[in-house]
């Protein structure tokens, strides 16, 4: 989990209020027939989705509290339809007990009036080895997690909708979930932060931590099975929505999967796409969300959080170095900032997707 912001490539200015904008057709195709959008695009009405993520990270318990009574109620002033958050339910030197990433996020949740679709985040399992997290068991963690949210086909929230979920109910994977509304598959995915929990150096098993050799290598085990459970998940969510003939697909994830790298003036094809190798837990998860976007032939949103800096790009691009014009990136708000981003689902629009940023005062 990174504590800190930083400044890559944006797209749009985060203060425009104006729909994000990406008409292009892409190399691999046209996204749009020459009416716009098929008939059944136009019968399915707009929605208002909230997004947010990394939130209330305060030390102060008043503070805090202000905070998330502060958002609560600004979302449900909003009448949304549902929120997708991003994960990390609490900061990243603070104990992970029960309470903190059990209860406490189920009372947050069911003080709005719309469901949520949750990703889980590093600070509520991956990073709970710190000796400042309590030096508790991850994998421990994780089952708790599951079990706590994911026990149901139906999201977070006093009034859930219902969802399809990959595993078992409350077991492994079944944080993995999606549904669709308004003509647009949702898809969240367990993709957070801390290099996926694939511990790739001696460094990265005991930074911080009291973690042994054979800590580190149940981490891996569990990394690479989960891994290939999302792109499992990915592809066959991507199947599901070209049968259905959907406008677009949303992929949320907790992970900040470009960091830190500037996309810009080549950076793209230069930096970031040569350190995707065995050591990065993210590199199978992108590939797969490459392959599967550049063969779709609506438009693509990936949602997540992580490094807590609201931005919004399109940080994908085809062989020769052109955009992948049906790709876009949410990054959201987070750590000390508690404010969201209005999201406007919109099918029968030539970009489906429009965004309004909703900066809360301290």
């Amino acid at each position: 989990m990174k504590n800190f912001a930083h400044m890559t490539l944006l797209a749009v200015s985060i203060a425009a209020l104006s729909p994000f904008a990406a008409t292009a057709d892409s190399k691999h195709g046209k996204h749009h027939d020459e009416t716009g959008r098929g008939e059944h695009h136009h019968k399915s009405k707009p929605l208002k989705v909230a997004l947010w993520g990394d939130e209330f990270y305060s030390d102060d318990a008043t503070v805090k509290s202000i905070q998330i009574e502060q958002t609560i109620d600004s979302m449900n002033k909003h009448k949304l339809d549902f929120t997708l958050f991003a994960g990390d339910t609490k900061n990243g030197s603070s104990l992970c007990t029960d309470q903190a990433i059990g209860q406490d996020v189920i009372d947050i949740f069911d003080s709005l009036n719309a469901p949520t679709l949750y990703s889980l985040g590093d600070n509520e399992w991956t990073d709970c080895h710190r000796t400042n997290n309590g030096g508790y068991d991850p994998i421990e963690r994780l089952g708790y997690l599951r079990s706590t949210f994911f026990s149901e086909n139906l999201s977070q929230g006093k009034h859930p909708m219902a969802v399809e979920r990959q595993g078992e109910l409350g077991q492994a994977y079944s944080e993995n979930s999606r549904f669709t509304k308004s003509d647009v598959e949702f898809v969240a995915l367990h993709v957070p932060g801390s290099n996926n929990n694939l511990v790739a150096t001696a460094k990265q098993c005991t930074n911080k931590s009291n973690r042994t050799q054979a800590d580190c290598a149940a981490a891996t085990a569990e990394f690479q099975a989960r891994n290939q459970k999302n792109v499992e998940w990915l592809q066959a969510s991507f199947a599901k929505a070209r049968e259905n003939g959907n406008a677009a697909i949303v992929v949320l994830i907790q992970a900040d999967i470009y960091f830190p790298f500037e996309l810009s003036d080549g950076g793209y094809q230069d930096d970031f796409l040569p350190q995707l190798d065995g050591n990065n837990g993210y590199t199978d998860f992108f590939n797969t969300l490459v392959n599967e976007t550049q063969s779709f032939d609506g438009q693509v949103l990936l949602v997540h959080g992580d490094s807590h800096y609201y931005k919004i790009d399109k940080a994908m691009f085809n062989e020769d170095g052109t955009l992948t014009s049906n790709f876009n990136r949410v990054q959201v708000f987070g750590s000390l900032e508690n404010s969201w981003i209005e999201m406007t689902v919109d099918p029968s629009s030539e970009n489906v997707f429009s965004f309004s940023p909703v900066v809360l005062s301290h």
